[in-house]
């Protein structure tokens, strides 16, 4: 029985802009320690291969502690006799770059995965496992393409002999992502055209897919953490493969699901608020679901008169939800400030200004300032507004 982890969009090194110091550090520890799971479990079920299918990082220049850490993981892989094989992904390919300079590139220069780099030609690499020929074979992503392209026009394939054939791929296919996605695609055309190869293993959506192609099984294995709020009913894990070793070979896939970092998000309506205290209406909605170790995301929406508007302390909502969290975002770009009613047009309605948020924030610190502080306070405040523009 051959046994075979995949995994990609691990998206170590992932920045968020919002995030303090000590926050963004721990989670990316969260990251990296969702990731480690997959090493482990190959090691413990005494997995053949190891393959990664791309964005292993979330930027093509990763911080030498990253680079440090996924070397160590590696170097277990290898002392416990498993084949490394990997592909960069759009995350962590250079857009604009020399054939093979990708981050990935030092793990195969030191021996401890075999990296695919070309563009428009599939490597190879070839196992006898318990008398099964498996081919392994990779092709990274072009960052030249472009949403008109096919990423399989003009590529040198070639697959050698072998009972089984796989190839590791990072592009979505056709049909998995919204019509108005402005990036290449694999045609199931293409796929199906794929002559020799069994296995289609594919990173780049963060949802875990399984499709049956003319003959190719197409598998994605989603993220091993969700990266953003927007993924939140994404399910987290990689793909665990056993080949029975038999002709024509057979292959158990099955989903490891990775326990994520907690994620929620709640919607409050405007129109909900209390006229009298909106800032403790939103201050219950938020303790209501609030964990230490959680990320959570707070949405207000709707329309809201000025008044009731300059009573709502954002800052405080904002203060209050990261006392209670691990991480806590509050959105409120769907606020619609309107006016005084006017009898021919009814009321007028404005999206939240972030520059008047931010001279709100900033008279609400000064409020509760010495002299001394809000001398600073003010200076700050020019300087993020300069920052910001006109």
């Amino acid at each position: 029985m051959i046994r075979i982890v995949f995994t990609a969009d691990n998206h170590l090194n992932k920045y968020y802009a919002k995030m303090t110091a000590d926050q963004l550090a721990r989670r990316r520890r969260r990251i990296r320690e969702a990731w480690a799971q997959t090493v482990d479990f190959a090691i413990e079920r005494q997995a053949h291969f190891y393959l990664h299918g791309g964005d292993l990082f979330d930027t093509p220049s990763p911080r030498t502690s990253e680079l440090v850490w996924v070397a160590r993981q590696f170097q277990r892989l290898q002392d416990a006799g498993i084949a490394v094989y990997a592909i960069g992904g759009n995350h962590d390919v250079p857009k604009m770059r020399i054939e093979g300079a990708t981050p990935h590139r030092i793990y195969d220069e030191v021996r401890v995965a075999r990296v695919f780099t070309r563009t428009t030609e599939v490597e190879w690499a070839v196992h006898e496992i318990e008398g099964t020929v498996i081919a392994i074979g990779g092709l990274a992503p072009d960052p030249r393409l472009g949403c008109d392209d096919d990423p399989l026009e003009s590529v040198v394939i070639n697959p050698p002999e072998a009972d089984v054939v796989l190839l590791l791929m990072h592009y979505a296919v056709e049909g998995t992502l919204h019509y108005e996605a402005n990036e290449p695609l694999l045609s199931k055309a293409a796929i199906a055209g794929l002559q020799g190869v069994d296995y289609l293993l594919v990173g780049h959506l963060h949802q875990k897919h399984h499709l049956e192609i003319g003959g190719v099984t197409v598998c994605f294995p989603g993220p091993t953490e969700r990266m953003s709020f927007g993924e939140m009913e994404a399910p987290t894990g990689f793909l665990f493969m056993k080949l029975d070793g038999k002709r024509p070979v057979r292959a158990s896939v099955r989903h490891r699901r990775v326990d994520p970092q907690p994620m929620e998000r709640i919607e409050v309506r405007t129109t909900d608020l209390p006229a009298d205290d909106p800032t403790g209406y939103v201050f219950e909605r938020v303790r209501a679901v609030s964990h230490p170790d959680q990320l959570l995301q707070c949405r207000l929406e709707g329309p809201l008169s000025r008044e009731v508007y300059h009573h709502l302390s954002t800052f405080d909502i904002w203060r209050l939800g990261n006392e209670l969290n691990f991480y806590f975002d509050l959105d409120y770009r769907g606020i619609e400030v309107r006016g005084e009613a006017d009898p021919g047009m009814g009321f007028s309605a404005e999206r939240v200004s972030p520059r008047q948020e931010i001279e709100k924030v900033a008279e609400e610190l000064a409020a509760e300032a010495d002299a001394g502080e809000r001398e600073l306070i003010e200076a700050a405040k020019e300087v993020v507004l300069e920052r910001y523009g006109t």
